[in-house]
C-alpha cells in the first residue's frame, strides 16, 4: 500500500510517497526554471518554503527521441521540457539514519538522458544496499553545453551549464539529504558516459570537493575536455544555422526548442573518433575558465582531491556497438585507418598502427579501428585518471568489464554502457541479460562492490588496484 509521507527540511515540508519498498520523493526542483532570461545561463538556486509536492516526477531535459532496439534496456519513459532542474530521491526510510548517499548522473552523449523512467530499479537497489539514491535531471545538448561566451559576452561565459546544474543539485543534497535518511558527509557520485565525464570534470572545479567523497566513473574519465576555440566555432555554426546573430539575446531566448534540437543535430559529428578527438564537433565539458577552472587531470595531479576515492571502469569493447549497428563506416584502406588514428596521435600514427597490427594480426582494418577507439577514448584515459590520482597520494581502483550477452550470437561484445545495469543490479528491464547465464550473480557482485565502496571507500575483492568483471 502506498501512502503520503511529509518530511521537514529547512523551511519546507516535502510530501513524498511511502511504499512497501521504501520512501520516494520525486520531481523536487533544486533550481529556478532555466527559461526566459535564464535560458543558456547558469542555474539559479531555489529556496523552498511551505509544502512541496514531491509525489510525481518532473520533466527530463529536452532531447530528440530515437527508436531503440528490442534488446535495449527500457523503463516507463519520460516527458521532456525546459523546466527540468529537478531531482528524485529513493530511500529505504526518511528517518535519522545517516546512510551512504549515491548521486547518479545519467549518460546520453551530452544530448539525451533522464533521471527517471529508465531501466533502473531504484527501490530494489536502495533496499538491497541500505543506501539513499538521488537522481538529478540536468540540461543537455545546446541548452546545457553550447559555448556562447565569445558571441554573447560575460553573462554567457559559463559554457558547462549542465555541469553547473549537477553541482546545484549536489548543493541541494548537501543541505537537505539528512532529512531523507542520508549522510551529507558521505556522498558518492556515479555516472556513465557523459554523466561520468561530467562527474570527472568536477576535479577541475573550485569549491566543490566538500560536496562528495567518492566517484565511480563508468566510461567517462577525466578527459575529453573541449578547447574554447573549438567550442566557440561549433557555437558559431549553430547560431548561423539557427538564424541568430551574435549578441541578439531576444532571438536566442525566443528560439523554439524544436529548432534548437534540430540544429544541434546538424552541427555535431557522427563519427565516434571525430567526436572524441581534439577539435571534434561535439558537446561536452568546455575548458571555459568560468565554470571549469582547470583541466580535471591537473586538479587531481595537484592533490586537491587526494582524500577522495575513485573507481574508473570501462568495457572491453566500448566502440563495438557503433560498428555492429552501422553507425560507423567500414574502414577500407590502411590510409583511412591511419587518418583515424592521427586524430588522436598526429605525430606517431604509424607507430600506433604498427603496434596494433603486431598485437592483433588477425583483425580487419575496421576491427583495428574499433579496438583503437575503445582504448583511446575510454580505456587509456581511465587508466591515466587512476594513475594521476594515485601519484598525488589518493586512492583509485579500476576495472574492465568483459561480460558479453548471448543476444545476436555475442556480436555486440562487451559494449559501451553494458556495465551500468550490473552496477545498479537492475537487470529486470534488460532483456539481453536474461539470455546469458551468470548475469544475476555478476550484477549482485558489482552492485555490492558499489555499495561497499560508497560505504567505506574500499572496493571488495579487488586484490590489486584493478580487476576484470565478467
Amino acid at each position: 500500500m502506498t501512502s503520503f509521507i511529509d518530511i521537514a527540511s529547512e523551511n519546507a515540508i516535502y510530501r513524498g510517497l511511502r511504499t512497501p519498498e521504501g520512501d520516494r520523493f520525486l520531481g523536487i526542483s533544486y533550481a529556478e526554471p532555466p527559461i526566459g532570461s535564464r535560458r543558456f545561463k547558469p542555474p539559479v538556486p531555489l529556496a523552498h518554503a511551505g509544502l512541496v509536492d514531491a509525489t510525481k516526477v518532473g520533466f527530463a531535459p529536452p532531447q530528440l527521441r530515437r527508436a531503440m532496439p528490442d534488446w535495449a534496456p527500457k523503463g516507463d519513459g519520460f516527458d521532456t521540457g525546459e523546466d527540468c532542474l529537478n531531482l528524485n530521491i529513493y530511500t529505504p526510510a526518511a528517518d535519522d539514519k545517516r546512510r551512504p548517499v549515491i548521486v547518479h548522473a545519467f549518460g546520453g552523449g551530452f544530448q539525451t538522458g533522464s533521471a527517471h523512467g529508465t531501466f533502473h530499479d531504484e527501490p530494489g537497489f536502495t533496499g538491497q544496499g541500505d543506501v539513499v539514491l538521488v537522481r538529478p535531471n540536468m540540461r543537455v545538448g545546446a541548452l546545457g553545453f553550447l559555448h556562447l561566451g565569445e558571441k554573447f559576452g560575460a553573462e554567457y561565459a559559463a559554457a558547462n551549464r549542465g555541469m553547473l546544474d549537477f553541482i546545484a543539485a549536489l548543493r541541494w543534497v548537501h543541505d537537505n539529504i539528512a532529512a531523507f535518511g542520508g549522510d551529507p558527509d558521505n556522498v558518492t557520485l556515479v555516472g556513465m558516459s557523459s554523466g561520468s565525464f561530467t562527474i570527472a570534470a568536477l576535479f577541475g572545479v573550485d569549491g566543490v570537493k566538500h560536496l562528495f567523497r567518492r566517484a565511480w566513473l563508468m566510461s567517462g574519465p577525466a578527459s575529453r575536455i573541449i578547447a574554447p576555440d573549438t567550442a566557440s566555432a561549433l557555437a558559431g555554426d549553430f547560431l548561423e544555422r539557427a538564424g541568430v546573430s551574435a549578441g541578439d539575446v531576444a532571438a536566442l531566448e525566443a528560439l523554439p526548442i524544436e529548432t534548437i534540437l534540430a540544429v544541434q543535430d546538424q552541427v555535431l559529428a557522427t563519427h565516434l573518433g571525430e567526436r572524441n578527438a581534439p577539435g571534434g564537433r561535439t558537446f561536452g565539458i568546455v575548458h571555459d575558465g568560468a565554470s571549469l577552472q582547470r583541466h580535471p587531470l591537473d586538479g587531481l595531479a595537484a592533490g586537491t582531491f587526494a582524500e577522495h576515492q575513485i573507481v574508473v571502469g570501462w568495457t572491453r569493447d566500448e566502440a563495438r556497438m557503433w560498428y555492429a549497428f552501422g553507425m560507423m563506416p567500414e574502414v577500407t584502406t590502411r590510409e583511412a585507418l591511419l587518418a583515424s588514428i592521427a586524430r588522436f596521435h598526429p605525430d606517431d600514427a604509424e607507430a600506433e598502427l604498427a603496434a596494433l597490427e603486431a598485437e592483433l594480426p588477425l583483425l580487419t582494418l575496421t576491427g583495428l579501428e574499433e579496438v583503437f577507439l575503445s582504448r583511446a577514448i575510454y580505456r587509456n584515459p581511465s587508466i591515466r585518471t587512476a594513475q594521476t590520482q594515485i601519484a598525488a597520494g589518493g586512492q583509485a581502483y579500476a576495472y574492465q568489464f568483459e561480460w558479453v550477452p548471448a543476444f545476436e550470437g555475442g556480436r555486440l561484445g562487451a559494449a559501451h554502457g553494458f556495465d551500468e545495469p550490473f552496477v545498479f543490479n537492475s537487470l529486470s528491464r534488460v532483456p539481453l541479460a536474461v539470455e546469458t547465464p551468470g548475469a544475476p550473480l555478476l550484477a549482485k557482485e558489482m552492485s555490492e562492490a558499489l555499495v561497499t565502496f560508497a560505504s567505506t571507500g574500499t572496493a571488495p575483492h579487488w586484490p590489486t588496484s584493478w580487476r576484470i568483471f565478467g
